[in-house]
């Protein structure tokens, strides 16, 4: 314990030599610009000593005399660039990056430091390009193939195509013939803001057989906005609606909170239901806790509400396992062709869990009570691929 003790004295107090040394140098560095501005070494080492300590718009400041003496120095123009990369203002830093490839080709932090660039600027193409390059100029470096990979793993984490097909089955109390379902859904972004998505479904219920066909469109408006529209077409449908859409809207709130409006019509073959839902939901590290209101009308009939309240823990890239509890009134397809409004009760887990940035899986088990008609277990399991 006393070697343990003298050891751990010891590092600190060579720690703090080393910081102490490093204010000692930074307040030389000022009192030597300061005594002669034309001191360039001494100028970039009190721009360095501004860039470690954090205060990265002095540093630039600094940087930006520097190489208005000579805009062609390797070590000034990756000083800069690390600067406003530390300010997320990595479009910026790329035209000094170029310039000190340019100039110092074998400079392999300038190289780093414009991968990160091109990487936060989430622009693939340009970053994989770069780190290919990057391989052939430096072939003892691990570094270039390893970005490259997780790069590679990024583009697919945000910009891939997302295919998912899944299959359930359901158990119906009473004695009643199971429900089955097969869905195949895509999901392609078309930049960093809107993505198109669609699917197909067929549904098995009550010895009626259903298929349809959705689509649809999702934008990201701003980074406090979203909205979607949706819709989907199932001709001659005998539990499923014939047709329906769906309109949403998000909005980013303070303190971690995000509400969503969701507005929906359906149009079965004997009923239309209006359907308004409002989500309100709380981000903590890595859970979410969010409720639903919703209000449904039937045609003909008065306004049904229902709630639910989810409980979501997120891990990895894009996992999830979420807790589902349902009660209220619902309008179901309870008979072909027939809509009932029924007081209901649920309690379902479902998640996606991700096995690397290309394959996944889903499932989902619960429970679901239709009022005094019939209660319902339900199991699903499907695929998740990104390409």
């Amino acid at each position: 314990m006393r070697r343990l003790l003298i050891q751990t004295l010891a590092t600190g107090f060579w720690a703090g030599a080393v910081v102490a040394q490093a204010h000692s140098g930074a307040e030389d560095a000022q009192a030597a610009v300061t005594a002669n501005p034309d001191d360039t070494d001494a100028r970039y080492v009190l721009a360095r000593s501004c860039a470690q300590a954090g205060r990265h718009d002095e540093a630039l400041a600094h940087y930006d005399i520097l190489l208005a003496r000579d805009a062609n120095n390797s070590d000034w123009l990756l000083g800069k660039a690390q600067s406003l990369v530390a300010l997320q203002r990595p479009a910026e830093a790329l035209p000094f990056l170029v310039r000190g490839r340019r100039v110092a080709p074998l400079y392999e932090d300038i190289w780093r430091t414009n991968a990160t660039a091109l990487e936060m600027l989430e622009d693939y193409e340009r970053g994989d390009a770069l780190l290919a390059e990057a391989e052939r100029a430096f072939p003892q470096s691990t570094w270039p193939a390893a970005k490259r990979a997780a790069l590679a793993e990024d583009r697919l984490l945000r910009r891939g195509t997302r295919i998912s097909l899944a299959a359930s089955y359901e158990d119906l109390s009473g004695g009643r013939d199971p429900w089955r379902a097969v869905m195949l859904g895509v999901d392609k972004p078309l930049d960093d803001r809107r993505r198109i998505i669609g699917g197909l479904h067929a549904e098995e219920r009550f010895q009626a057989s259903d298929a349809q066909l959705s689509f649809g469109f999702v934008d990201r408006g701003s980074d406090d906005w979203s909205y979607s529209v949706s819709g989907d077409l199932a001709p001659d449908a005998e539990v499923l609606p014939e047709w329906s859409f769906i309109a949403e809207v998000g909005r980013t709130l303070p303190g971690d909170r995000s509400l969503g409006l969701r507005a929906r019509h359906s149009s079965y073959t004997a009923v239309d239901v209006d359907s308004l839902a409002a989500t309100l939901e709380q981000y903590a590290e890595q859970f979410r806790i969010a409720y639903t209101l919703t209000g449904a009308q039937p045609s003909g009939l008065g306004t049904s509400f229902g709630h639910s309240l989810r409980v979501a823990h997120d891990y990895g890239d894009a996992s999830h396992v979420t807790l589902a509890l349902g009660f209220g009134e619902e309008a179901e397809t309870v008979a072909p062709g027939v809509v009932l409004v029924t007081q209901n009760r649920s309690v379902s887990v479902n998640g996606v869990h991700w096995r690397g940035a290309a394959w996944g899986l889903s499932w989902e088990a619960g429970w679901y009570e239709q009022g005094d008609l019939y209660d319902r277990v339900r199991i699903s399991f499907g695929l998740e691929h990104r390409f």
